[in-house]
């Protein structure tokens, strides 16, 4: 089913990544580097029974994960239940306290959620981690597939595929679901964060403004957009990619200079709408992950459709000891760390790096996760 003339196109494709500045940043060394996205003309193919599949298991996680926070951030029935212990709550980073019974408009939570997927090579597909702070990465296939079909209109005339250029138009849609009245924005950091070139793409693929923190006032309990001549225009909607604790210096981190001053005492009112919430962070906690296929249960009454990788929490007695018993064969993630960060193979350490890394997590047990290691397939043509 695969047509070749895309395959001779690569690097028309690559070429035209280039031209239209499709770069993604990294952080090495305290040093940013930033560099071109690259394109591979040969795809994963995903049968649509089994693309059906994974999005009814998508879907089904995202509800409950939503779930999860709205409780946790109220009733804590969860805990209450002992379906998920308190220590698993308050000892993490990503719990805020500062939202406790906050809810978000329409009791929306997560409005883009990034959920890591693999799939083993016995073909069964697993989730390996939950990202539901500050998600990125929707605009590069997008880009990539238009410039496909601009470079091998061929392909997409001879095979039929899955058509994604209506995410803009789904996000939207997302954005206005939840915008209180006013404009929708998408809040950035600035030119120097890792994703920007995704942050400027989604605005002109949605039609909304795209802002730094210093275009936007909070004034009588509403958020403003600073207009080009001085004017103040509401503002009932923002895509935040910026992290929690840099969103507002007067509720958060004092030292941000990337956010907006009081943006989250008008959220706390009700005047504004951010996606996604602040204090998601406890549910893309390593080690709350570990307890999604028991939250499906608890909430929705349902099985699970998609599995967690095999995980252990160093934090029970018996994972403790079947981590050390298998160390060299698992890979030991922090819980708090996202984007690759934080993430060790046992079966690459030297004996020195062993012992003070199972030093550490006989201290700290709470601060760590370990999975068995997926191998991964990967399609040949």
């Amino acid at each position: 089913m695969y047509d070749l003339d895309l395959l001779e196109h690569t690097d028309t494709v690559n070429e035209l990544l280039a031209r239209y500045g499709v770069k993604f940043g990294i952080y090495k060394n305290n040093t940013f580097k930033e560099q071109l996205f690259p394109f591979d003309a040969i795809p994963r193919v995903i049968e649509k029974q089994e693309f059906d599949y994974l999005e009814r298991g998508l879907k089904q996680r995202v509800v409950a994960l939503n779930l999860f926070l709205k409780d946790i951030y109220s009733d804590k029935k969860i805990v209450k239940d002992g379906v998920v212990p308190e220590d698993f709550i308050f000892a993490s980073s990503g719990y805020l306290a500062e939202c406790e019974r906050v809810t978000p408009p329409k009791d929306i939570y997560s409005h883009i959620s990034g959920i890591d997927l693999v799939q083993s090579k016995d073909k069964s597909w697993y989730v390996l981690e939950d990202n539901l702070r500050v998600p990125s990465g929707a605009s590069y296939p997008m880009i990539a597939r238009e410039l496909c079909r601009r470079s091998s209109p061929l392909t997409f005339r001879n095979i039929k595929l899955e058509d994604n250029r209506n995410y803009a138009k789904l996000l939207r849609r997302a954005m206005n679901h939840v915008n209180v009245g006013g404009h929708t924005v998408i809040l950035t950091p600035g030119r120097y964060n890792a994703a920007y070139f995704e942050h400027s793409y989604l605005a002109e693929q949605t039609g909304a403004h795209l802002v730094n923190g210093s275009e936007l006032v909070v004034k009588d309990d509403k958020l403003y957009y600073v207009t080009y001549d001085g004017r103040l225009e509401r503002v009932g909607a923002v895509y935040r990619r910026i992290s929690d604790e840099y969103l507002d210096p007067m509720n958060f981190n004092p030292e941000s200079v990337i956010g907006i001053p009081h943006i989250y005492d008008v959220y706390r009112k009700g005047n504004v709408a951010l996606l996604n919430a602040p204090g998601n962070g406890i549910a893309d906690d390593k080690g709350i992950y570990y307890f999604v296929p028991k939250m499906i249960r608890y909430y929705l009454g349902e099985e699970p459709i998609l599995q967690n990788a095999p995980t252990y929490l160093p934090f029970y007695e018996e994972d403790m000891r079947y981590v050390l018993e298998h160390f060299d064969t698992l890979v030991l993630k922090d819980v708090a760390e996202a984007g690759g960060y934080g993430v060790v193979f046992g079966s690459s350490m030297t004996k020195e790096q062993k012992e003070n890394f199972i030093a550490l997590l006989k201290r700290e047990p709470r601060r760590f996760i370990a999975q068995e290691v997926i191998d991964f397939w990967i399609s040949t043509f």
